[in-house]
């Protein structure tokens, strides 16, 4: 029996691997802790640098060996950006850069706060790249809390985040020098394709394993002594697809080498030795992410610090800081809505997005810039004794244009990706478990000092508490509505249950079920309680709940959601809930995040680094 011809495989190749005239491009035509340190690393554990993805910019790599379920970094902050498109549509005449690293709402417990919005994680949350052949980590839910400051008598509660302590978990084992990879999600490329060209998902990699198995069949059918180079050859016509970049060309191994490793572990994980970096490498050019580590401040309002994890001498890297511009600081404003006209008044500013407290600015410029980096959003300002100060980049820094600092605000309105990188640098040495501080400019402290001299805490915030807090011991009874009525928790909290609600579904009562927790969460009133023992002797308490109807959720500023509401005089009751499937959660824009005539004001570069081509006020 003769060997396959050339055309024969490349026929079968293209049918096997789904190319047709529809998605073929011509690859030749494109191309929360403590203040004290419990263990000090001297080395460095985590690095930026270059992805080893190509054109894909940054990526983060690990300095250790790691096992699996192990967390990766510092735990990252996440800060709200509130109904962002409705205040800064007539304001968009650049591309906002944050949206690329923005997360929905509901990954982080955000989707009841607010009509509509994103979440920015700063930190690892935002950094990793996506690469569907080796996904080794995920985010973790963050905590929420305000490191015991209270809305009542403190001041600087409404002026950091309280979304805080989410954390990178491995999902395997990564090999030290390892890149980190999360999911985006498959519609974050489909959408992209014009970008990002016609990356591999994974069942791309299912199918390209199941051609291997064939492949595997040809090679044992024909492979014969007289004719030894037939795999390698039979590997290198069919390698020719590769100019035909699909999905699924795009998941073939490499090489012949790559073929041989892809037979044994799949096509996927043939790409591990690809994602890899030496040590050595990392150390020459890539900058340490974890010199710092968060921890509460030893300034009280301040809430949350950075703490040197190890000994970093004068001139040392603090943390790097690439940053992510925005070239009109008025995007970030919250306006007023017009009462007739139920649009935004631009002539009555209500706030601003919390996350401008987290850039810099500078007094004669529109321009705001971003560092997305944890742990340095921890760094807290000190004018009097700073031990760090932020310099600019070294050329040649991945995703640092130098050349950028020579260009007006008009040509950074311009560029939709990020080429703009700071350095956090030691000032002088800072000992393992410092908190580190650098000067957040005159402007920055006056802006604080007038605050605290003008600042009243809000009506009713003596009886505040959280939903967060309510949540935070499920073996504390919830008070039905008919005890509320004597005894009534906080006018912003708020209970959810696990239910969906749609146009034409009856009314009725429902006992509880597990597989009901896989429901959206729906606004509800706790009617009945009642006590049971669990296998353990230990009290459990079950709840009757109904569901709100339309009436009540819009009178109550609540949101919903997935759905519709539950129309008004209808009954949608659910019976033998467990205490873990119902959430207190917060009222829309109640929470210290989102109050009005919060602390909000950008820290400002020093004048000395601020390029006078970016002054335009």
């Amino acid at each position: 029996m003769t060997a396959p011809t050339l055309c024969t495989v490349l026929a079968c190749t293209l049918l096997l691997l789904g190319t047709n005239s529809n998605d073929v491009v011509d690859a030749s035509a494109s191309s929360s802790h403590d203040n004290r340190v419990l263990v000090e690393h001297p080395e460095c554990r985590l690095f930026l640098a270059e992805s080893t993805i190509p054109n894909a910019g940054l990526g983060i790599f690990t300095g250790i060996q790691l096992g699996q379920n192990e967390s990766i970094a510092e735990p990252d902050l996440i800060v709200p950006l509130t109904d962002y498109e409705w205040n800064a549509r007539e304001d968009m005449d650049f591309h906002f850069l944050w949206i690329d690293y923005s997360w929905m709402v509901s990954e982080v417990g955000m989707e009841t706060d607010m009509y509509d919005g994103c979440a920015l994680v700063i930190g690892t949350g935002c950094m990793p790249n996506c690469n569907y052949a080796l996904i080794n980590a995920y985010e973790g839910k963050p905590s929420y809390n305000h490191v015991n400051l209270h809305r009542s008598k403190d001041p600087g509660v409404f002026g950091f985040t309280g979304f805080h302590n989410q954390k990178m978990i491995t999902t395997q084992s990564i090999p030290a020098g390892g890149e980190i990879f999360v999911a985006y999600g498959e519609h974050w490329f489909l959408t992209r394709s014009d970008d990002m060209g016609t990356v591999p998902l994974p069942d791309n990699f299912e199918i390209v394993d199941d051609f291997l198995k064939r492949f595997r069949k040809l090679k044992g059918k024909y492979q014969r002594s007289r004719n030894p180079d037939f795999t390698k050859d039979l590997w290198d016509a069919i390698s020719f697809v590769h100019n035909y970049e699909t999905r699924n060309t795009n998941a073939l191994p490499r090489t012949y080498e790559d073929l041989q490793e892809a037979l044994a572990v799949g096509s996927a994980r043939s790409f591990l030795p690809y994602s890899v970096r030496s040590l050595d490498w990392l150390k020459e050019h890539g900058r340490c992410m974890d010199n710092i580590r968060p921890g509460n401040s030893t300034i009280k309002q301040a809430g949350r610090g950075a703490f040197a994890a190890r000994f970093i001498p004068k001139g040392g890297l603090v943390a790097p800081g690439p940053l992510l511009h925005i070239p009109n600081k008025t995007a970030l404003n919250i306006y007023e809505i017009d009462p007739y006209t139920e649009m935004r008044d631009t002539g009555r500013i209500y706030g601003k997005q919390l996350i401008l407290n987290y850039c810099f600015g500078h007094r004669k410029s529109t321009l705001l810039l971003c560092p997305y980096t944890s742990p340095s959003a921890y760094i807290n300002h000190n004018s009097e004794s700073p031990n760090a100060r932020v310099v600019w980049a070294k050329e040649g820094t991945p995703n640092f244009q130098h050349d950028w600092l020579n260009d007006d605000i008009d040509f950074l309105k311009t560029m939709e990706v990020i080429g703009l990188s700071i350095d956090f640098i030691a000032t002088r040495d800072i000992q393992p478990g410092e908190e580190v501080f650098i000067d957040y400019g005159r402007e920055w402290e006056e802006a604080w000092d007038a605050y605290i001299k003008e600042w009243k805490s809000p009506e009713g915030s003596q009886n505040y508490i959280s939903g967060a807090e309510l949540q935070s011991d499920l073996s504390i009874p919830l008070r039905t509505s008919l005890e509320q009525q004597t005894e009534p928790y906080s006018d912003n909290v708020v209970f959810y249950c696990h239910y969906e609600y749609y146009q034409g579904w009856p009314d009725g009562m429902w006992k509880w079920e597990a597989s009901w927790e896989e429901m959206p969460l729906y606004p509800c009133k706790i009617t009945s309680r009642k006590s049971i023992l669990d296998k353990d002797g230990n009290v459990q308490y079950h709840y009757d709940a109904t569901m709100l109807t339309f009436s009540e959720v819009i009178g109550s500023n609540l949101v919903i959601p997935a759905g519709d509401a539950v129309p008004d005089g209808e009954n949608h009751i659910m019976t033998e809930i467990p205490r873990s499937a119902i959430e207190a959660r917060d009222k829309m824009y109640t929470k210290n995040e989102y109050m009005p005539n919060s602390f909000r004001h950008e820290m400002m570069v020093p004048d000395d680094i601020f390029p006078d081509s970016w002054i335009n006020i």
